[in-house]
Parts: C-alpha cells; structure tokens; sequence
C-alpha cells in the first residue's frame, strides 16, 4: 500500500510508519506490549495538558524508539508496529480534540509529523494534511469506539470493535435457499455473448514523458517530479512501471484499438479514475476527471451499453464516502449529484439509488441483470464509517431484495464493484454479510467481476456449513489499466453462457490482453497482444466455482503451473518479484478468501 494512503489514516499519528518501506519491530517489544493498554494511552495524551504538542513530537520518538526504527527500515510494517502507531495516535489526537484543540490545530500537528520525520515532502505534506484534516478531527471528535476499537476496525488482527454499530447483520428473506443445481456445460453451439472488462484507468492529465520516474513521491513521471537524475530514470511516452499512472493517449490508444479488433456485445468498467497524486484532490478536478473519462469510454464503446461502477479514487480527499447520517458540508451528495450525471446515458432508471449510494442495477437481456455495488461501504479507509458501519444507505438490504426478486423470477445475475469483499481492505463485518448473502444467492448470482488490486486474480467464496468447505462463486478481480506499481497496461475479455432459455450466464472463459510497456516505449508505439486465455493456461475444462478451487490445489503441487499464475498476475511485467514457498502460500490464502475476516480458511 502507498505510504501516502496510510498517513491519510493517521494523519498525525504515523510517527511509526515508512510507506514505502516499512519498520522494523521495536527492541522491546514486550515492553511496549505492556504499555499500550488504555491507561498508558491516556496517559500520555494527557501529558499534552502540561506541555506543548511540539514537546510531544520530540519525546514520542525517543518513547518508541523511533530513531532505531528508522535505521533499520524492512520492506513491510508488521502489523504490531501498525496497532502500535495506530493506538499511539488516535489515542494522542482524540485526547488533543477533547482539550479544545481545532482542526487547524491537528493540521499543523501533522505537518509538524510529516516533515519532521520526512515522511514526504514538505508539499506532499502540505497537501495531504490540508485535504484530510476535517475528515480526521470530524470523525474522532464523534466516534464513541476507544483507540483499541478504532485500530481494530482499520487493521484486522489489532483488536476487536465490540461495538453494536460495527457488529450487524442485513437479514435475509424467509423465503428458504432454493436446492443447489449441479453445474453442467452449456450444449455445443449455444449462444454466447463477449463482455469486455475495463479497471483503474488511473488517468494522469499531468504525465509527462522524460520527467523524473523516480522523484521520491507517491506519483511521479509529471512536471512537478523534476529532471531524472539518470537516463534510466526518466519517464517514457506511454508510462512507467515505477510511481506513474498514465497518460490519456495510453488509454484512448488502447480503447481504439479494442474498437477495431475486438466484437463484444457489453462492457464493466471496475472504477478508480484520477492519478495517484491524492494530496492534491479537489472536489472540481475528480469530477472533470469522472466526466471526462466517461466521454472518452463513450466515445470509442459506446456503441455498446457499459456498464460502471464507482471506484475509491472517485472522491475527494480519496476513500472518503461519508454515511447518509452526515449532513451539510461534509456530504457526500456533491459527488453522487455528478456520477447520476455521467453514467446518464448507461444507466438512464437508475438515478434515484445512484443520487443515494452510487449502486444501481440494470437489466442486460430478458431473464440477465447486472447489479452495481458501490464497495466504498465496505472499504476500511472510508473513515466515516467509524460513526456507524451498520449497512450505509440500506445497500446491502437492498441487494438482497434484488436478489429475491430475482430468484422469484428466474433471472441470473452478475455483480460488479471495485474493492473486492475478500481483500483486506474491505471491513469484516460487511465482508461477512456479503458472504452470506452470496451464499444464500448462489444459484441466482453466478460471476463477481471486481478491480482495485490492479493485479490478474480472483477470490473464491465458500459455504462452510459442511465439513468441508464447498466453493459456491467466483470474483474475478480485473487487470488495470494503469502502471501503477509494476504492471503492464491490460484489460480482459469474457465469454459467458449466452441468450437462451435456460442459460446459467456463467463465465465459460476469459482473455486477457496486454501490452509490453518496455517495448512499447523504446519504439514509441503499442502493440497490444493476446496474453493467455484461462482455459488453455490453466488446462481447465469449464470455469465453475468448483473448478477454481481445484486450480488452486493444483497450484499446491505444481509449482511450474504456480509460477505461470504468478507472472499472469503481473500481467508479464518486465521486473517481476521472486515468489517463495511462503510467497507462494500467502497467494493460495488470499485467492480463497472470499470473506475478508475468514480464520477457517487460512
């Protein structure tokens, strides 16, 4: 994750965090351990009554053994020094607003952090604690969950929020589960239908060739990134695989030419629209990004209906979806009025639950809807729902009366979002209810198609009622379109069980196409080509839920087939990363883990 992206979780109270590295555990830890209870917390927020916060700054470090942290940074923050910086802070913050401290007050205290550690630059610094300020104090000002709950609800495994509004259940209809049909190929010959699939377009209007790829900020490859300090590191015409997104003529590249190569009879667009430069949001430059990509994708796919959905990158500051219950200024309305606007010509009967909650659903074909989810309800850096998780805006309540409605009917249905609701970015409690209700669903809902990882994979969902657990849905997390960071541009093509009577509307296959952004460079024009079809890759007969696990128990034995999977989830970049046994095992972990808190299958 950027570092970026965590300091605007604490804004302030990342004394402990590198982004883009990480910190090493502390020398004591089990001292440490001990002094993080509740009454060590307040107490030294409290030490903030006799002096300064600058004083606070200056001791804090020497209390955890800040220095050494840094001089001996790993590649990844284990998740103690998360709870430990996380619990310091908010401790530090909510006892700083009780004592009449204002927003301004923590803005300067943050930046105070930030530059003081060199956590960014002072501009990056500038910009983020400015735009997450309000967000920060507002919500830590009302929140009733103590430092413990509030880190236990942003990480998984840093404590449990024992909170009624953050431990809830969407009731499923009385209507009993229908019984669970056998999966069967569709007959030779049937008809079948393409679905093109496009995420994390990531477009950066400020990208320009031959800045600096490597200027030490969250996104580079602009204006502002300076000269490259070497040949090696400068940016090419059409990205890069460092901290870049890309340029629009990357994009519009890349949408011509699926126009004139390709037939498909519909598209999903997964979300996530503007750069990567997230101190710098504005409320005006997402929503000309969101209307401008949205001309772009009409104007090479419109021949064809899209369908989208809203990804976390679509506000301003990012991540930052408040619940129905905050009014006035701090709304959410500002951006939902526009989304209304510009999914107009896709979505036209949609408008009254888009203007709620950027979710909507759409019938394809007779007897086929798509249902559009908006996963920033679930996303855990979504720091509104602190106030109150228990289902925003009735979303999930309302799938499920959609769902039933289409049970009652007969129709199938796929769903499309942009966080998936088995990654970790997505809160437990409604990761959980999702479960259920696609469990529930399961002969109703039969493919999920998210993005947000910019990486080729997908999640497997279970029924664990039995004793063994029995794979019941698939999600198929789309490749990015964006470099960002490490990957090659691409986008995929599915193809489904098609327009007839009877048709199960599950995924038959998929291909995915992408481009050498290495070669593309050096000769100024992109060739894009035919990756892999899952089928032929994997040696696999038919895309069933059933058939997904059982790759991924292939995966234990065959290493070779493993690594083949591996380099598909970077979509054959040039730099990739080795993957060890333990590499390895955490993949098989995260592509079975429909359900973002499950502990039975990992």
């Amino acid at each position: 994750m950027n570092k970026i992206l965590l300091f605007h979780v604490f804004l302030g109270t990342i004394v402990l965090f590198e982004i883009n590295g990480g910190l090493a555990l502390p020398t004591s830890k089990e001292r440490i351990k001990r002094e993080t209870d509740n009454d060590f917390l307040s107490h030294m927020a409290k030490k903030s009554d006799e002096v300064s916060g600058m004083f606070f700054i200056q001791q804090l470090p020497e209390l955890l053994n800040i220095k050494e942290y840094f001089k001996n940074l790993g590649n990844k923050a284990s998740d103690f020094s998360k709870c430990i910086a996380c619990k310091f802070g908010v401790a530090f913050i909510q006892h700083y607003l009780n004592q009449g401290a204002t927003e301004d007050d923590v803005g300067k205290f943050a930046y105070k952090i930030c530059t003081t550690f060199n956590i960014e630059t002072p501009r990056v610094c500038t910009g983020v604690t400015k735009l997450f300020k309000r967000e920060l104090t507002q919500v830590l000002a009302k929140v009733i969950l103590d430092p413990h709950q509030i880190c236990g609800f942003v990480f998984q495994g840093c404590g449990t929020p024992v909170n009624p509004l953050h431990d809830w259940t969407v009731p499923l209809t009385p209507f009993p589960k229908p019984h669970v049909k056998p999966h069967h190929l569709p007959k030779p010959g049937s008809p079948t239908v393409r679905v093109l699939h496009i995420s994390d377009v990531h477009i950066d209007p400020y990208y320009k060739e031959n800045s600096s790829a490597n200027c030490g900020e969250p996104l580079c490859c602009r204006p502002t990134s300076g000269k490259p300090s070497s040949p090696e590191d400068a940016a090419g015409y059409w990205g890069d695989y460092r901290n870049c997104d890309i340029p629009l003529r990357t994009l519009e590249n890349m949408l011509s030419h699926i126009n004139k190569t390709h037939k498909f009879d519909y598209v999903i667009w997964t979300g996530d629209i503007p750069p990567h430069d997230i101190w710098n949001y504005t409320e005006n430059e997402v929503v000309y990004l969101l209307h401008s990509a949205s001309k772009v994708m009409y104007k090479y796919l419109g021949h064809v209906p899209i369908f989208p959905a809203l990804g976390n990158h679509e506000s301003s500051p990012v991540n930052s979806f408040p619940i129905p219950q905050v009014k006035g200024n701090d709304s959410i309305s500002w951006l939902y009025e526009e989304v209304a606007k510009a999914w107009l010509p896709w979505v036209p009967g949609s408008s009254q639950t888009i203007k709620l909650g950027a979710y909507y659903t759409a019938e394809v074909y007779p007897g086929f809807r798509i249902i559009s989810l908006n996963m920033n309800y679930c996303n855990n850096l979504n720091w509104w729902l602190l106030l109150n998780s228990t289902d925003p805006t009735g979303q999930l309540a309302w799938l499920v009366a959609q769902l039933q409605m289409a049970e009652n009917k007969g129709e199938k249905v796929h769903i499309i979002g942009h966080i998936p609701p088995g990654e970790p970015d997505c809160l437990g409690v409604w990761s959980r209810n999702y479960n259920n209700i696609i469990n529930r669903y399961e002969n109703t809902v039969t493919a999920q198609f998210f993005g947000h990882t910019h990486s080729d994979e997908f999640e497997i969902f279970y029924d664990k009622s039995g004793p063994i657990p029995r794979a019941t849905s698939v999600a198929y997390i789309g490749p990015s379109v964006t470099t960002y960071e490490g990957f090659n541009p691409g986008y995929r093509i599915y193809t489904v069980d098609g327009n007839y009577q009877q048709s199960s509307r599950y995924v038959l296959d998929h291909e995915t196409y992408i481009t050498n952004l290495t070669e593309a460079n050096l000769k100024r024009e992109i060739k894009w080509e035919f990756e892999y079809s899952a089928k032929k890759a994997y040696n696999m007969s038919s895309l069933f839920p059933e058939d997904w696990n059982r790759l991924t128990h292939r995966f234990e034995k065959d290493n070779s087939l493993f690594q083949k999977f591996y380099k598909f989830f970077y979509k054959m970049a040039t730099y990739i990363p080795e993957c060890d046994k333990v590499c390895k095992d955490r993949y098989l972990c995260k592509l079975r883990r429909g359900q973002s808190n499950d502990p039975l299958i990992c």
